[in-house]
């Protein structure tokens, strides 16, 4: 069986369509028998772990993967160097259960604190140890060590990783910033965070895996990645203008492996114009499924989006949609999502005075059926790989209104057709492209399937299947 990894930073509840399609590709793999897909996390908080646990139950991730952060997939290797389970905590005399807390005792004095709490990943427990005016606090999962957190009257902190009660790395950072690390299966001391990063990385064993880089920000590990390798480029190596970012340049001319991987033909064809991939360019399109619930009423123009308005300008889309409200009475613009811009969008309708007709309605965890409900889609984006929100709405009959920018909105949508593109910041065009949907939404909404076969889940399944079998054969 192939281990097939998919890297994270750190993972969360929410997510746009980069995460999103990360989640589609693990749960691909999942259904395929002769795949073992794992998500990998860079970050060993438990509170990971606790998020990871609500995926799966609320089924955005499949209970075929599997879940690993960096320290527990180095478990082997620390038993290979012989480092020993942590077990040095302060001797006691007494316990006594004090509530929901275990005091531990010696001489009468505390030496020990305890408090435990049942979760979807087990028993965790908190345990504080004071020591010389500090607090050692111990996270455990089922017993096992699985963090420590020191933190200093100076403001450092100092965090050491378990793998299982068997210390992998100790982090030493100040108000969030790198300061130190070591490597605590070889005892190798790293003063830069992405040569620690790589240090502890090199101890992961890789046997029969294939390793998938999302985006350019984790490719720095790719050296010490003892497995098949594939960078899959979405589109933040891209500037708001479209340019590739120089340090992204270098890094996908400098990825170690054996793949790159972008979701568009356009994508692949402007990245052999723009720069020489280090490895084979494949193309392998995110999937949808075509939406089978009853039909319903449609109202509304939806915005699903993150609210970071650099690279989702989303005040521009309020603005052109105040230009033509008042020939469609009847229609508003709701605004799915949250993020940094909130505020300055709250500002913007409320200077334009237009809050019974333009709503910012939070995070949805159910986009699908927003655009079910939905007369047509305001997608505003600057740079896209491919658009996964664009493949979503059409999925389910709902028209987009995309702006037109590489690489995804090109080759989804075709104006007059399925939606309509329109230059990013330019007003008029918006919303003149919001004019045109709304005169006649039913002609929009009829074609909205016409080139989804190509995206269908059973290609999708095969893309995969085929891209990962090419690269454990050359293995």
């Amino acid at each position: 069986m192939t281990k097939v990894f998919s890297i994270f930073e750190r993972i969360g509840l929410g997510g746009g369509g980069k995460v999103r399609a990360v989640y589609h590709r693990l749960n691909a793999f999942a259904e395929m028998s002769e795949f073992d897909p794992v998500l990998l996390n860079l970050d060993h908080n438990p509170n990971q772990k606790l998020k990871f646990a609500e995926l799966q139950s609320n089924g955005t991730i499949a209970q075929g993967v599997r879940y690993l952060t960096v320290p527990e997939a180095c478990h082997d290797a620390a038993i290979a160097a012989g480092i020993q389970p942590f077990s040095d905590f302060p001797e006691f005399d007494e316990k006594v259960k004090m509530g929901k807390k275990v005091v531990y005792l010696k001489n009468g004095e505390t030496v020990m604190v305890d408090r435990k709490i049942k979760t979807p990943i087990g028993e965790m427990t908190k345990r504080a140890v004071p020591i010389e005016g500090r607090e050692r606090l111990y996270k455990f999962i089922d017993g096992n060590i699985h963090q420590l957190i020191e933190r200093q009257a100076d403001g450092f902190v100092e965090t050491t990783d378990f793998a299982y009660s068997l210390p992998v790395r100790w982090t030493k950072t100040q108000t969030g910033k790198f300061v130190i690390g070591k490597n605590l299966i070889t005892d190798t001391i790293c003063r830069m965070e992405r040569i620690y990063g790589q240090n502890v990385f090199e101890m992961i064993e890789w046997e029969n895996s294939v390793v998938f880089f999302d985006g350019v920000t984790s490719a720095y590990l790719s050296p010490v990645t003892k497995a098949q390798r594939a960078l899959f480029l979405h589109a933040d190596h891209r500037g708001p203008d479209g340019e590739i970012v120089p340090r992204s340049k270098f890094l996908i001319e400098n990825f170690d492996g054996e793949a790159v991987i972008t979701s568009t033909n356009v994508h692949k064809a402007q990245i052999e114009e723009d720069l020489t991939p280090s490895a084979k360019l494949f193309v392998i399109p995110h999937f949808c499924e075509i939406g089978n619930s009853p039909e319903q009423e449609r109202e509304h123009l939806v915005t699903v989006s993150r609210l970071e308005l650099t690279g989702k300008p989303i005040h521009e889309c309020i603005e052109a949609f105040c230009r033509i409200k008042d020939d469609f009475p009847g229609t508003d613009y709701l605004i799915y999502g949250e993020g940094a811009g909130r505020e300055q969008l709250e500002a913007q309708i409320a200077e334009l005075d237009c809050g019974d007709r333009v709503q910012l309605a939070g995070y949805t965890t159910e986009p699908l059926e927003i655009f079910r409900g939905a007369l047509a889609s305001v997608y505003p984006t600057t740079t896209e790989g491919f658009g996964l929100s664009i493949l979503e709405a059409l999925s389910n009959s709902c028209p987009v209104i995309s702006y037109d920018v590489n690489y995804g909105p090109r080759e989804m949508i075709s104006p007059g057709v399925n939606g309509e593109l329109a230059l990013p910041g330019d007003i008029a065009a918006i919303a003149e492209a919001m004019r045109k949907v709304l005169l006649n939404p039913l002609r929009y909404q009829r074609d909205t399937n016409i080139g989804l076969e190509r995206y269908a889940r059973s290609a999708y399944l095969s893309n995969y299947r085929d891209t990962v079998n090419a690269l454990t054969s050359t293995n």
